[in-house]
């Protein structure tokens, strides 16, 4: 593999649908980068947007022509399809990706890139920090579940896209993203990284900012995608994820999937936790419920409307 070298480009690609706002502070947080202009650009994948999303890259482009740029992917409504079409228009040989609505500080691709020169990584993982304003308890619950980055990387062999760096020639060998999957291509493209013997290396220290989902609806629509995802896993790559296979009609899948004391247990240590009232701890629990019942419920939609249906189509 080709490694880094000092005049190597570096594209940055952010998947986008109906997010004007995010993006506009993706965008702002990018192209303040104390990196050279000629050795990075910045793909907009918009994956199909009806609203003012489009107009604000184009704001972008014309002030930056030479360093901003837009793909579009109308045909597949994905995430993996969006930034699979960044890849395969990207001049860079190393590819990292950043969501629409993150932030980055001014010396993160700096810091990118020399974490790739010390320690000479096929992947890179940064860190992902939730941020909130507030005092919501869904932003709090949000901030003490979310994005353990560390334990995916180590333990799991796999990172959210939303904070990978890789190079392009990677794409040419394992194949690119699933964009079949709704959710769970992360999952599924880690294994194939690992299972292929590529090295993978976190970097706790390069930090990535994410805000916090400060509503219920917010939380309900990921488990409700992640629910879709589980189900399209196991109905894709049967062999590989038939653990993630669920008996729609089980009444226990109704149910949260630890008790209050196992949830309690597993949460202790947590800064957030452990500073929380008895009342903001027995509010974690209801929305961890709550989110179960979402996964579980998107597992049931998929299966009697997604998977059966691209299963009659075959």
């Amino acid at each position: 593999m080709n490694k880094l070298s000092k005049r190597m480009k570096i594209s940055v690609i952010i998947p986008v649908y109906n997010d004007p706002s995010g993006l506009k502070d993706t965008l702002n947080s990018l192209v303040e980068q104390n990196f050279s202009k000629d050795l990075f650009e910045i793909i907009v994948a918009d994956n199909g947007s009806t609203d003012e999303t489009f107009s604000v890259s184009e704001s972008f482009i014309d002030r930056y022509p030479k360093l901003v740029r837009i793909v579009q992917e109308n045909d597949i409504q994905s995430s993996y399809a969006a930034r699979n079409k960044g890849i395969k228009e990207a001049e860079g040989l190393i590819i990292t990706f950043i969501d629409a609505d993150m932030t980055v500080e001014k010396d993160w691709l700096q810091k990118v890139v020399e974490s790739l020169q010390k320690n000479q990584p096929d992947c890179l993982v940064c860190n992902l920090a939730v941020i909130h304003r507030g005092k919501s308890i869904f932003a709090l619950y949000d901030k003490m579940v979310s994005f353990p980055i560390e334990q995916y990387v180590k333990e799991m062999h796999f990172t959210p896209v939303g904070c990978l760096t890789i190079y392009k020639e990677i794409f040419n060998k394992i194949g690119l993203f699933d964009s079949n999957l709704i959710s769970g291509g992360d999952h599924e493209f880690g294994d194939r990284v690992y299972e292929a013997g590529y090295k993978i290396s976190y970097a706790p220290d390069i930090v990535m900012q994410h805000p916090a989902r400060c509503s219920p609806n917010k939380h309900l629509l990921k488990a409700f995608r992640v629910g879709r995802g589980l189900k399209q896993l196991s109905f894709y790559y049967p062999a590989r994820y038939k653990k993630k296979y669920k008996n729609i009609l089980d009444p226990r899948n109704f149910l949260p999937k630890m008790s209050i004391l196992r949830f309690t247990r597993t949460m202790r240590g947590n800064k957030i936790w452990d500073e929380a009232s008895c009342m903001q701890r027995i509010l974690f629990y209801f929305i961890y419920w709550f989110c179960c019942l979402g996964s579980h419920l998107g597992y049931v939609y998929e299966s009697l409307f997604g998977t059966k249906k691209k299963n009659a189509e075959r």
